[in-house]
């Protein structure tokens, strides 16, 4: 590692300023940040970000502006913004950064010292801050616990004090926490004082963990004892640790996780999921995240099929009409954007809408797989379906523009995904992902 210079030293405190406002990211490698860090005893404070991340651009125009937050980091940290997928790539696999935002502080050796995902931290950043002083200073480092966790899976009070420090430093706790379920001797599993410890813990279990079969070993028995509220959370419990789980597996396309909720679904008629999911949608994504390109595909088409032939066309529209008149009654544009949103919705159609959105979705995935001329056609055929259901549905246009892009027709493409990055109301919560989409199609028309 380079020796930094006295000059370096001396610009950076002569840069150094007091700021009236927010927190004083610095536009420097990391691993001049890391002399620094040992040059002035600081911890380093890392925002990971990339250019498409919406929550990313709240924290950037919120907390980290705010003066109180600037005061405060700027007198105890050195503050980076590193893109993950740019000049923080390397970073970022260090740290095993795989969502955005990730928040971390490192010590001048590298050290991970604290961290958190997404936008939590925001609401108290000075309390994270000093979430992150306190740990630099204790005696077991988070990455110290996590290299010692390996060895130690017999160690009952070792994995309680893991799970608890996994908790105070912003980290994943549910392998801590099922490491030491395993051996524990503290709590009988079928006893009050289990059934309290696991609806509390709820927001760190997951299907196929000790915690969810201890909870289904003892469901009964829970249910029994239970009153009031905690009986209500006892009958959502799985339905909760499901959706928790599938939106993990999604995120890391974790096809043992995903086997696993294909499993809970079939057998839990207390598990209900996602409306807009069913048995065939879990497949799909088993099969897509298991890379099995010839079985996602032939589903897929069976799955839009039975979708496409369910209803006509024409009766679709009649219900969506019929609908849309009961909905309407004593209401009008012009009150609010919630409203004014949710009639353009059902005007189009909400059976309409629902439909071209579950078509595009696999339609989506079916694009990365296709390499046929028939599978092509395939896929045009269900685009067309749609604008049927909905001219110029902006989910149609979209998947038209990614599949002329892949065909090579750059210029159409753009127009098209132009026009759905425009229609996009303010419900699309990752209409940022697509004008990103939409930004790289231009850069490749320029070449």
């Amino acid at each position: 590692m380079l020796k930094i210079s006295s000059f370096l030293i001396l610009l950076f405190f002569v840069t150094t300023v007091t700021f009236s406002q927010g927190i004083d990211f610095k536009h420097i490698p990391f691993e001049e940040a890391l002399e620094l860090a040992k040059a002035q005893d600081k911890l380093i404070f890392i925002d990971f970000h990339t250019e498409w991340c919406g929550p990313c651009k709240k924290l950037a125009s919120g907390p980290f502006k705010e003066q109180q937050n600037g005061e405060f980091y700027n007198n105890n940290f050195i503050s980076l913004k590193l893109d993950a997928e740019k000049e923080g790539k390397d970073a970022a696999m260090r740290y095993n950064v795989t969502a955005f935002p990730t928040l971390v502080f490192v010590n001048g050796d590298g050290t991970l010292v604290h961290q958190a995902v997404g936008i939590g931290p925001g609401k108290n950043m000075i309390g994270f801050g000093k979430d992150a002083l306190n740990s630099a200073t204790t005696k077991y480092s988070l990455e110290k616990l996590q290299d010692m966790f390996p060895e130690k899976q017999n160690d009952e009070a070792f994995l309680k004090l893991y799970y608890n420090k996994m908790e105070e430093f912003g980290a994943d706790v549910s392998k801590g926490m099922d490491a030491w379920l395993k051996v524990q001797t503290e709590i009988t599993e079928a006893s009050p004082e289990m059934m309290q410890f696991l609806l509390k813990k709820q927001s760190d279990i997951e299907l196929g963990s000790e915690a969810e079969a201890i909870f289904n070993n003892n469901y009964d028995y829970y249910i029994s004892i239970a009153e009031g509220r905690d009986k209500m959370a006892l009958q959502r419990f799985r339905n909760g640790v499901f959706l928790k789980s599938l939106k993990k597996t999604r995120r890391t396309e974790d096809a043992d996780l995903m086997n696993i909720i294909i499993d809970r679904f079939q057998k839990f008629d207390d598990i209900k999921g996602k409306s807009s999911d069913n048995l065939y949608t879990y497949k799909l994504d088993y099969y897509r995240f298991s890379n099995k390109p010839n079985a996602f595909k032939s589903l897929a088409e069976k799955y839009v099929d039975s979708l496409i032939n369910a209803k006509t066309i024409k009766n679709i529209h009649k219900q969506d009409e019929e609908h849309y008149a009961f909905y309407s009654k004593d209401k009008e544009f012009g009150k609010d954007a919630t409203t004014d949103y949710l009639l353009s919705l059902y005007k189009e159609g909400q059976k309409a809408n629902n439909l071209v959105e579950a078509i595009t979705s696999v339609g989506n995935d079916y694009l990365g797989f296709i390499k046929t001329k028939k599978e092509i056609k395939t896929l045009n055929k269900w685009i067309k379906y749609c604008y049927k259901l909905i001219p110029g549905k902006y989910w149609a246009e979209n998947l038209q523009a990614d599949l002329l892009y892949k065909e090579g027709n750059i210029k159409k493409a753009i127009v098209l995904k132009t026009s759905a990055v425009n229609k996009m109301p303010f419900t699309v919560k990752k209409k940022v992902n697509y004008q990103h989409e939409l930004n790289l199609m231009k850069e490749a028309n320029k070449e």
